[in-house]
């Protein structure tokens, strides 16, 4: 772990007991910015979690991003957002090519992802601005369901972008998944084969998204990923998927609201930055 910063004299985590909102948390102790962000810069993958409709998750990913940026001039951003099919759309935003409607159009935003798109679009300006390429990470809907009910290996190579087969989960990713799908799916929760096949979709949703940017880190560019933090709390998901790749340098950076003085699980990320508490009701509570 990076030395802690100093403050009036203190290491930065004996300054107060409790999380407050604009630091960095590592191991429930608290870092500064700088030593932070140097170690994120030196990782193979970078992944920033998000939930989907929180502004302050996409201010604190824009944020994030500019300090790597600042460390690391060789950086792709990967966008869970997306479907690999519309990396041309992608490549043309980063070019000037296209208009905020064009890309929006082009890429079927609405269709794919639905969530607003002003909530990215600070971020899709900031890579356009800097010339950072965007990388679509995700697959369609259609091809998950196939991956699942005919196996990866039945599914030529070449349909599926070459993505191997998901390394098997542990058990407690099973668990959590399990207990999502109890959350979610009303009907035939009993159902083994119908659990079986939602845990089936996330693992090729997570390897899907693990493969292309372990592909974008493999020339020692810097991939940092963009996806809901149900991919990467406790370093599963999509950091397990990675390390079934070789990929032997993932950094979990989350986002965490202020709860009282609770301090963050150690467990849940490599670090977390605090933020203020959501408000009881309004735009910007997740859902």
């Amino acid at each position: 772990m990076a030395t802690l910063a100093i403050c009036g004299g203190l290491p930065l985590a004996a300054h107060s007991g409790c999380p407050a909102p604009g630091e960095w948390w590592q191991a429930q102790l608290a870092i500064s910015n700088s030593d932070l962000l140097a170690q994120a810069a030196q990782q193979q993958v970078v992944l920033l979690g998000e939930q989907h409709v929180v502004v302050d998750h996409h201010r604190w990913q824009l944020s994030t991003l500019a300090g790597l940026y600042a460390l690391r001039d060789d950086m792709i951003i990967g966008l869970e957002m997306l479907p690999r099919s519309t990396q041309p759309v992608l490549d043309s935003w980063i070019t000037g090519s296209l208009s905020e409607q064009e890309l929006l159009e082009q890429t079927q935003w609405q269709e794919v992802w639905g969530f607003d798109p002003e909530l990215y679009l600070p971020i899709l300006h900031f890579a356009r601005l800097h010339h950072i390429p965007l990388i679509a990470l995700n697959i369609t809907p259609a091809l998950r369901q196939r991956l699942v009910e005919e196996g990866f290996e039945n599914v030529p190579a070449e349909q599926r972008y070459h993505i191997p087969a998901p390394v098997p989960p542990d058990d407690s990713y099973k668990a959590r998944l399990a207990e999502v799908f109890a959350r979610h799916d009303t009907m035939d929760q009993d159902d083994p084969e119908r659990l079986n096949r939602f845990i089936d979709a996330q693992l090729s949703w997570d390897v899907a998204m693990a493969h292309e940017l372990a592909n974008a880190a493999q020339n020692g560019t810097l991939a940092v990923g963009l996806m809901g933090m149900g991919h990467i709390t406790y370093s599963e998901g999509v950091p397990h998927q990675l390390s079934g790749m070789n990929i032997e340098r993932t950094f979990s950076l989350l986002p965490w609201e202020q709860q009282d003085c609770e301090v963050p699980d150690a467990y849940l990320a490599d670090a977390v930055f605090i933020l203020s508490p959501l408000p009881e009701e309004g735009p910007t509570r997740s859902q």
